[in-house]
Formats: structure tokens, sequence, C-alpha cells
């Protein structure tokens, strides 16, 4: 009979704790990872992918580009806050407000560059509070400043109806859902080892 208890309570920590771990699981799967396409401004041709990633102490932002026009080429590039990809096609270009790592053109016209961005959260990037867009921008001529938008996209979350919308202001995902169902799986499989602690007792 101890041996069934012995056995009967290591079943029960082991449960216990592959459920916790599984809850725990359940919650990094509110981590957020956005693609958002960058389309050609002022007929450039230049078109990508950035591709917004939640990691340990901020996010982790991937932009990939085609089309750029001459190899070796430094493009600078921002997250710009107070705007659209519209206003700066149209000639209101919003502030800088995050710089992001240059991309070099490649030879056959791509370049790519990553950058991570300390003290924020995608849902962030994307939230209510201001409207934000990437801008990938022209070469930098001497004496002209910052050089004009090639490529753009807008911070925005495409939905399922086909238009865009903002994330919810609390941020992505919401937090509670999550862990109702990381507290439910862990309360069955706590029910589910006293019963069999039990039946073997």
């Amino acid at each position: 009979m101890y041996r069934s208890k012995r056995f009967a309570g290591v079943v029960f920590g082991a449960t216990i704790l592959a459920s916790l771990m599984l809850g725990g699981s359940v919650l990094a799967q509110g981590a957020e990872n956005q693609n958002v396409q960058l389309t050609p401004s002022r007929d450039s041709g230049v078109s990508g992918t950035a591709t917004l990633a939640d990691v340990e102490g901020g996010v982790k932002v991937q932009l990939s580009m085609k089309g750029l026009p001459e190899s070796g080429v430094k493009h600078i590039n921002h997250i710009h806050g107070g705007g659209t990809c519209a206003d700066d096609r149209a000639g209101r270009t919003a502030p800088v407000t995050i710089p992001l790592n240059a991309v070099v053109a490649r030879e056959d016209g791509t370049g790519s560059a990553t950058t991570t961005i300390e003290g924020v959260t995608v849902a962030e990037l994307f939230g209510r509070d201001k409207e934000r867009f990437i801008l990938l921008h022209a070469k930098t001529e001497k004496g002209q400043g910052v050089p004009p938008g090639i490529s753009c996209a807008d911070l925005v979350l495409k939905s399922g109806n086909g238009t865009f919308d903002k994330l919810p202001a609390s941020g992505g995902t919401s937090s509670l859902p999550l862990l109702a169902i990381g507290a439910a799986l862990a309360w069955g499989a706590a029910v589910g080892s006293l019963v069999l602690l039990r039946r073997l007792t």
C-alpha cells in the first residue's frame, strides 16, 4: 500500500507539472507574429515584406525587399508614427519614431535587414494609440537630406473580411482566455490525479 501511495503521489506531481508546462505553452502562443506587405511608392517598383515578431525584451523586424534599382545602394528605413502611407505619398510624411537597420541592395535587386526594437511589443506597434507605417527610402544623395519613400506598409492587421483594422487597444490577443485555458488544464489534471490516487489507495 505504501508503494501504491508513493506511486500515486509521483503521478499526481508529474501530472500537475506537465499541466503547468502546457498552460505556459498556451500562454506563450499569445506572442504576436505579423506580416505586412510593402508596396511601391512614387512609381519605384520596389516592394517587399516586413515580419514583426515578439521576442524576449522587444520586437524583431525583418525586412525582405525586391525590385531595388541599384546594386550596393544602402536604403535607410524607419517606422513613422502619426500618419499613413497615403499621407507620405501625398507629401505629408509623419515623423520618424523608430529607426531600422538599412537595407543594402544586391545585384539581383533584393535586399534584407533585421532590427530588434527594445521595450515594445507587436501589439503596441499595431495599437490604436497612433497610426504607424514602415517606410523604405530612396538612395541618399549628398546634400539632399532625407530621400523620399519608395516602398511603404501601414502597420495594420488584415481581418477576415478583407478590410484592414487595428489590433485591440489592450494589445493583440487578450491574455484572459489564455489564462483560463491554462487554469482549466491544471484543474482537470489535478482532479484526474486525485481520482487515480483514491483508487490506488
